[in-house]
């Protein structure tokens, strides 16, 4: 069966806002790790706009919001040497800052919308248990991050690849670049891509099929947060749910919820009670903790209680993930199953499978 994955670079115009509603979450959690965070964030060129609420004690600043967004163009590889530049950025907001209260405070103990969380799992540990082309366009995209200075690319970038039989069969590059660049240089680099994830022949690489891609990030496109939804999760291959995770704090069942998805998944397929786990969970507004709970494996559907004891309370999820330690910034590029999210939590899984 064949399969078919994408994954972008930081500077995608989509991820640049990711990046930015993220670090707004990490800078709220800083100051109370209670804060209430759901915001949005839109880009065009030198224009960003920031939506939605941040309440935290003391209360953020526009300054400091501003100061954030130019972190992330910077971070992205904006500025000096590609355009555009974060001392030009213009900035738009539509934030209510305030203070968070006793009656809000307890409120974050349960869900505030509704939501529906994945969670999937499989029983290949050298894919980090995630499905095969979703894991390698992940590998490739890493790759041309790390020959972007070698070969002077910038800092937006796109790949597509086409796997069968866990075998990378095509892949297709889009490679910011100077303006009339040199294309054998383009093709040194898609060949030291394909060669990273198993693909030697240049035959079956395209590389800018669109043609020249000298204008790109935010000047060739506009971005949006929680537009990667397939990349942030686990590729087309397996459900998306419901909502986006950047610029929501992890009290918001969206993401303390797909978290504890993956979690469940990966200790069912790690205790050997199946390959492959797909995790649902469902909350209604108002509930603590979820009020459906499906786990389909290889075999048919199984109980919660096989795999081991979890507590599904928003509270309980956000102290047994110890997610007021984690800088969800430092995932926005669409790594949260790609890297190790919770590196010194594997005792936990140990109690709770004992």
């Amino acid at each position: 069966m064949k399969t078919i994955a994408e994954f972008i670079l930081p500077g995608h115009p989509d991820k640049i806002c990711d990046r930015i509603a993220d670090l707004l979450v990490d800078a709220a959690c800083a100051r109370d790790p209670r804060s209430l965070v759901g915001v949005e964030v839109a880009l065009h060129r030198y224009k960003v706009l920031v939506t939605g609420c941040i309440t935290t004690s003391p209360p953020m600043t526009h300054s400091e919001v501003s100061q954030l967004v130019r972190h992330a163009f910077r971070d992205a590889g904006y500025g000096k040497e590609w355009s555009p530049a974060p001392e030009d950025i213009k900035i738009e907001f539509d934030l209510r800052l305030e203070e968070l209260d006793d009656p809000l405070r307890h409120l974050r103990s349960i869900s505030d919308d509704q939501a529906i969380c994945i969670g999937y799992a499989n029983g290949h540990r050298e894919d980090n248990h995630l499905p095969f082309a979703h894991r390698k366009a992940y590998q490739a995209a890493q790759r041309i991050r790390r020959l972007r200075t070698k070969y002077s690319l910038g800092p937006d970038a796109k790949v597509i690849l086409t796997c069968r039989d866990r075998q990378v069969e095509k892949m297709s590059l889009s490679l910011q670049h100077r303006p009339n660049v040199n294309r054998t240089q383009l093709y040194a680099c898609a060949r030291e891509v394909g060669e990273s994830v198993g693909l030697s022949d240049l035959d079956r690489i395209c590389v800018n099929g669109g043609g020249d891609f000298d204008v790109g990030g935010p000047h060739g496109d506009n971005g949006l947060s929680g537009k990667k939804l397939v990349v942030d999760a686990y590729g087309p291959s397996i459900p998306i749910g419901g909502g986006a995770w950047s610029g929501k704090d992890p009290h918001k069942v969206d993401r303390s919820g797909g978290l504890i998805a993956r979690y469940i998944a990966l200790c069912a397929v790690r205790i050997g009670l199946c390959s492959e786990a797909l995790v649902q969970l469902g909350w209604h507004p108002g509930d603590a903790s979820p009020s459906m709970i499906q786990i389909q494996t290889e075999s048919g559907p199984i109980l919660l209680e096989a795999i081991g004891r979890f507590d599904l309370t928003i509270d309980g999820i956000w102290a047994s993930l110890g997610l007021g330690s984690v800088r969800f910034s430092d995932y926005a590029d669409g790594s949260w199953f790609q890297k190790q999210l919770f590196p010194a939590r594997s005792f936990l899984f140990r109690r709770q499978v004992s």
